[in-house]
């Protein structure tokens, strides 16, 4: 037998050997999850439904995941209250039930978890598993929004340009908390924000601004803030628009 055909043989063996010692390292780990999480471990059993929701180190089984994070969210376990509730909306591994959803994103947002807040925010503004309550929307966008979560300061920003629930319309707290989504790159922010500044609602008439939002806008590509450049280009100098691109590029920098 050749060198080079021992050689070869020796490089499958230690392939297939190292592949059956991760296989083996896999199923131990899991193993000991399973008993940490039959034991009660709340934040093992939600990451060990994550694993079955997701298919990680285990065959990809929903229900099974939907039980394992049950038992976390029963516990007070927020991030398990919420991917329960993600479920429920989505009908994801249990029956599609609106009002179950709603329940547990208020568990979840009752303690302070920022993308419950925002989604609870969102059933009540559509209505879904609650009564369509605008001023319960706006409530409880504004406390993600206050944990800067980006989302929720974009609505909140939609809230006050709008006028919604118990929310008087004020452009000068839309263009704020535009600019708090817009400079975490929330493109609807971005864009938003620019139409303020090109109109001079809630904040000073500034083209050089809205051309400069517009930018950040359409290169995650927005149609509409294109085509509100195009209409800008029309009517500025080339000085404003270089101090329009300049600009952009430090707010994407910053």
């Amino acid at each position: 037998m050749s060198a080079y055909r021992v050689v070869s043989i020796a490089l499958v063996f230690f392939v297939l050997l190292s592949c059956q010692v991760a296989r083996s390292a896999e199923n131990g780990t899991v193993e000991r999850m399973r008993r940490a999480a039959e034991e009660g471990n709340p934040e093992v059993q939600y990451n060990l439904g994550l694993m079955y929701l997701q298919g990680r180190k285990v065959s990809q089984d929903r229900k099974e995941a939907v039980r394992w994070i049950r038992k976390a969210a029963e516990q007070g376990h927020p991030r398990a209250q919420h991917r329960l509730a993600v479920s429920y909306l989505e009908g994801n591994g249990v029956m599609q039930d609106s009002l179950e959803a709603a329940d547990w994103y208020r568990k979840a947002a009752e303690q302070g978890l920022p993308r419950a807040q925002y989604n609870l925010g969102l059933l009540y503004e559509q209505g879904r598993g609650v009564a369509e309550n605008a001023s319960r929307a706006e409530k409880w966008y504004r406390r993600a929004a206050e944990q800067g979560f980006a989302k929720a300061q974009y609505n909140l920003g939609l809230v006050y340009e709008r006028g919604r629930g118990s929310v008087n319309q004020d452009y000068a707290q839309a263009a704020e908390w535009y600019r708090k989504a817009a400079k975490q790159g929330m493109v609807r922010a971005q864009h938003n924000l620019g139409v303020l500044y090109a109109q001079g609602r809630g904040i000073a008439q500034d083209e050089v601004r809205a051309y400069a939002w517009f930018s950040l806008a359409a290169a995650q590509g927005s149609s509409k803030a294109e085509k509100n450049i195009e209409t800008l280009t029309s009517r500025m100098d080339p000085a404003e628009i270089e101090e329009a691109k300049k600009l952009a590029a430090d707010l994407q920098r910053n």
